[in-house]
């Protein structure tokens, strides 16, 4: 019996991962929602700062008033190349039974559709591997810059957040000194701060997991914490675990996401002690630059590509995604990030 495989054309294999489902990702679905395709694999960065002038008036007689335009902070940032693949050996397809199947090599069971099930399962994880770094970026963004450092590069894209939107809580304030914190009035100060730059608050609270039990303490006797606002219908992240509840007016989400790291050795995407002030109808987004690839030939401007090659000794069939994702707060008063506890 030979070996079936699906089309291994760039095309095809493409169109495949767009299509597979992944799990929700709280920062990109709540945060960085629009989404953008370049031709280029570089993204003109305008952070814009501003907000607080008003218009002048004028009489009947006056022409209009020239006025200065928005505070711009224009940069080139190459964006960030994801390229993982993985090796799927004869013994994978040939002989090694799939999940929940009994047949072994020379078996009589549907053997061809266990092995298009394989290949499908591993792409996925492919697509997994990237949208976790994605969202591991998108929560680099909110802390102001995405530094990366690994044996094999380094770069870092500061996003230019105030040096004010970042904060340290200390003695009697901390979210541990249940006696004296006081959250409530301190996230009413920090969202005047956040309106005094933009024109408008936060409407999202993100926590680490140690803030958000904190939080919990402090505020759920609270008369301005509702935690019954839920959202009926289709999916939304009010209606999760993650969801805590409205705090004047502003939705607060627990995020315990966590990552492998290259130790092995799980990490929290959102720091457990720190909290994130988010005004979500200010512009984020994820920028993504071209793909290039001689298989293809072709530019490919998309947000994910994918490949599969057959390799004849050592028997091997490889698959491959590629993704050239960069997040980006294009205004970044529009963030305030505290470490509420040690």
């Amino acid at each position: 019996m030979s070996l079936e495989i699906p089309d291994l054309d760039w095309r095809v294999q493409t169109r495949a991962i767009e299509q597979i489902p992944t799990p929700p990702r709280m920062l990109q679905d709540l945060v960085f929602k629009e989404e953008n395709t370049h031709e280029t694999d570089t993204v003109e960065v305008d952070i814009e700062k501003g907000g607080r002038k008003m218009a002048p008036f004028i009489t009947d007689l006056e022409g209009g008033v020239v006025v200065k335009g928005t505070s711009r902070s224009s940069r080139v940032v190459k964006t960030p190349r994801i390229r993982p693949k993985h090796p799927m050996t004869a013994k994978d397809l040939l002989g090694q039974r799939g999940p929940g199947q009994i047949y072994y090599a020379g078996g009589i069971t549907d053997i061809m559709a266990a092995r298009k099930k394989k290949i499908a399962t591993e792409q996925r994880n492919l697509k997994m591997l990237i949208d976790t770094r994605k969202e591991w970026m998108c929560a680099q963004a909110l802390t102001g810059t995405l530094a990366v450092s690994q044996d094999n590069i380094a770069f870092q894209v500061d996003y230019l957040m105030p040096d004010a939107h970042q904060i340290t809580l200390t003695g009697d304030d901390k979210w541990s000194a249940t006696d004296t914190a006081k959250p409530r009035n301190q996230v009413k100060t920090w969202s005047q701060m956040m309106i005094n730059a933009l024109g408008f608050g936060p409407d999202l609270m993100i926590c680490g997991t140690d803030a958000a039990e904190k939080l919990w303490t402090l505020v759920e006797n609270d008369k301005a914490f509702d935690a019954r606002r839920l959202s009926a219908g289709e999916f939304t992240w009010k209606a999760t675990s993650n969801y805590m509840g409205n705090l004047g007016g502003i939705d607060v989400y627990s995020y315990g996401s966590v990552y492998e790291d290259a130790a092995g050795d799980d990490q929290n995407l959102i720091p457990a002690n720190k909290i994130y002030l988010i005004a979500s109808m200010a512009r984020f987004s994820i920028e993504y630059g071209i793909i290039l690839d001689l298989d293809a030939e072709a530019q490919v401007v998309g947000q994910i590509f994918s490949k599969a090659w057959l390799e004849k000794d050592p028997s091997v069939l490889w698959l491959l995604a590629e993704s050239r994702p960069l997040p980006v707060p294009w205004q970044p008063e529009a963030i305030i990030e505290v470490q509420v506890i040690d």
